[in-house]
């Protein structure tokens, strides 16, 4: 029955013939542990095997049936061992660096027919190929080899093939999908149906419909992904929030310790976000800012306006240093009024706890700054109203809500110090509330960004020593090594090496990611109060750390970061009024790193900078998104696709207006879509 092949999708993949328990958890690992999510799982690339040798160019892979002629093993140890076959009365060698002479023999007979795939080379004007990837004496499987080979994404103990052919058992199983699109937009775009663009990207009969295979299944997703927004911020606007009564009771004291004048666009931001909490429905806002715009100040407005209305506030930060940082401002900005305020982090003492837990609990602390320690159960409120989560992407869903649900219609204010893009934030977020600063305070000095070569390593210490001889404090970030923490640290720790030769008088320190939390603190504070004039560092420091008189920054490698990365590690400096230097070591450019080093020595501007880098990057990686339980797209691409993003924004506003529930819906396809691309009957993230 057709249900019944439905209802197979969203089953185990062990349901599949031929699935091992290892093959489970290999494959669970790379997409899923659903039949679905193997169909889901979209090729990498592709590989043409289709060409023929006599006709095909060097590097081109090719697939052809021919004869054996001949064996010639090497005259000399440790040399290549040859075959060579006779083509349509030509000669292609196969060429063998690491072989078995007996399993040659036995896979490639003298006098016998062949099928043989791989690329093709040509050396002296004849044609080879090095270690084929097929070898088969299987006349008929040529068909089976001339193909558009997908390859996927692996992890040790699979072969692509295997996955393909998992892949195809897969798609024997799959029904056919009503359409639901409109019948003209698929005939204006040329679309096949959901099932058949689906297969295709694992079948290609070309490499040119896989691109419209894919805007397809991308269409599909972007539309499915704004509907569920869309009734969740529905569901999310027709609850009851609290009704704050702003008297600005604390504003006067806190202004007047404040040490800078607030801009128009904190001004602005701050009575958006008081508006809405006076309103009777909940808040959900996303606050967004570029480095060292006072989002803080912002969030502190919004607390206070909690905190004068008898109720509690929580911010959550994802590192220990942030917290501290931030628990240090709100103290010192809130001495001489009675607010009451706490900080819980990992490693807050048992005895504090015992202490922190019943004041938190019956109301006696106001606010509350902390880590991934918020989520624990035991942690409990009086009566929590507002949430603020600073980098809001470094959370998993889940966790952002275990903190949320430890009271009752809470408000919720998202920051992010990565500014977003409009057409990434409204693939994230849809509709939300949102405000953006985009001014400095008015003591703020540009930073002066140059980019240097990596062989002028030398003439960049000896600058850097004068400066630091003067009494100036620099950061020395050492080179990104993407997906290897420990080349990373190693990479630091020689560097740092290398500058305590240099600054034998001077206090120089090291961070980074394999050092106790309480090791990275008391490092940090001793940079902070000027034990350390120079801190040699990974990425650690990236986001938040604030010393306002840290002026110099050099980034190694900086070809091998990401922009908006770049960006946020320049925000290190040029937080206090002193003129601020960023020094960018590059060693090989390519075109793309070339514009990247230039964007960041024209712009300052984190908005602008987040689209260039959306531009060189893709969507994925500009928030860290896959890493956090956030979206991760199968199909669509938010950059490349925004015009479908549009469209779909559109399409789901209008269904979704119309009918706010889905509870009248008369699409079928699209009820049953809504189940596939993973959004239960709730419209929340299934994962």
């Amino acid at each position: 029955m057709l249900m019944d092949k439905k209802s197979y999708l969203f089953s185990d993949i062990i349901n599949l013939p031929g699935i091992s328990k290892i093959t489970q958890k290999i494959l669970g690992k790379l997409c899923g542990t659903r039949i679905i999510d193997v169909l889901f799982f979209r090729p990498c690339r592709y590989i043409d095997r289709r060409n023929h040798p006599l006709t095909a160019k060097s590097g081109e892979y090719v697939t052809f049936t021919a004869k054996i002629n001949m064996h010639k093993p090497p005259a000399v140890r440790n040399k290549p061992y040859r075959i060579i076959l006779e083509l349509e009365g030509q000669q292609l060698t196969l060429i063998f660096f690491h072989y078995s002479v007996k399993y040659l023999k036995q896979a490639l007979p003298i006098g016998e027919a062949c099928v043989i795939s791989g690329k093709l080379e040509t050396f002296l004007e004849q044609l080879q190929i090095t270690h084929p990837d097929y070898i088969s004496l299987d006349i008929s499987s040529f068909d089976e080899v001339c193909r558009i080979e997908p390859i996927y994404r692996l992890s040790r103990g699979i072969t692509s093939r295997k996955i393909s052919k998992i892949v195809a058992s897969a798609l024997k199983i799959m029904p056919e999908f009503p359409e639901w699109i409109d019948g003209n937009f698929v005939e204006e775009k040329g679309w096949l149906s959901f099932k058949i663009s689906l297969s295709k990207l694992h079948n290609l009969d070309s490499l040119e419909e896989m691109e419209m295979c894919r805007l397809r299944l991308a269409y599909d997703e972007f539309t499915i992904q704004q509907i569920a927004l869309r009734v969740a911020r529905y569901k999310q606007m027709k609850e009851k929030g609290r009704k704050f009564l702003v008297r600005n009771k604390y504003k006067d004291q806190v202004m007047r310790r404040l040490e800078f004048e607030l801009t128009q666009d904190q001004i602005r931001a701050i009575n958006d976000i008081s508006n809405e909490q006076q309103s009777q429905h909940r808040m959900i806002r996303l606050l967004q800012g570029d480095v060292g715009s006072g989002k803080t100040v912002v969030a502190l407005f919004a607390i206070l306006n909690a905190v004068e209305n008898n109720c509690q506030a929580a911010l959550m930060a994802p590192t220990a240093i942030l917290v501290e940082q931030h628990y240090s401002w709100f103290k010192e900005v809130l001495s001489g009024t009675d607010i009451k305020i706490t900080l819980l982090t990992g490693k807050i003492k048992q005895k504090e706890r015992k202490t922190i837990m019943p004041a938190l609990q019956d109301g006696s602390l106001d606010i509350v700054i902390g880590t991934h320690a918020l989520f624990q159960e035991r942690v409990k409120f009086k009566d929590l109203a507002l949430v603020v989560i600073d980098e809001q992407q470094r959370f998993g869903v889940m966790q952002r809500n275990s903190l949320i649900q430890k009271g009752n219609s809470v408000d919720i204010l998202f920051i992010s110090a990565t500014p977003i893009p409009r057409t990434l934030r409204q693939a994230l977020y849809g509709d939300i509330e949102h405000c953006s600063l985009k001014e400095k305070p008015k003591c703020r000095v540009p930073i002066s960004t140059v980019a240097t070569n990596i062989k002028k390593t030398s003439n960049v210490i000896s600058s850097l020593k004068r400066a630091i001889d003067l009494g100036k404090k620099a950061y020395w970030i050492c080179p990104c090594i993407e997906d290897n923490e420990s080349l990373s640290v190693a990479a630091a720790e020689e560097r740092f090496a290398q500058l305590q030769k240099v600054f034998k008088e001077n206090n120089i320190g090291l961070i980074h990611g394999r050092l106790e939390q309480k090791q990275k603190d008391e490092i940090m504070l001793s940079f902070r109060v000027g034990e350390i004039s120079l801190l040699v560092a990974t990425t650690v420091i990236e986001v938040g750390i604030d010393v306002p008189d840290a002026t110099i920054i050099v980034i190694e490698n900086a070809e091998n970061f990401g922009l908006s990365q770049l960006h946020q590690l320049r925000g290190r400096v040029g937080r206090g009024d002193q003129p601020s230097f960023c020094i960018l070591l590059y060693d090989k450019l390519n075109k793309s790193s070339h514009l990247k080093l230039k964007t960041m020595r024209e712009s300052q501007d984190g908005f602008y900078i987040a689209q260039q880098d959306m531009l060189l990057r893709g969507s994925g990686d500009v928030l860290g998104i896959k890493q956090s339980g956030n979206i991760e797209f199968k199909f669509a691409d938010i950059y490349k696709d925004k015009e479908l993003l549009n469209r779909a924004y559109s399409k789901a506003k209008d269904i979704v207006e119309n009918d706010p529930t889905l509870t009248e819906i008369q699409n079928q396809p699209l009820k049953e879509l809504l189940n596939i691309f993973g959004y239960n009957e709730e419209f929340e993230f299934l994962r």
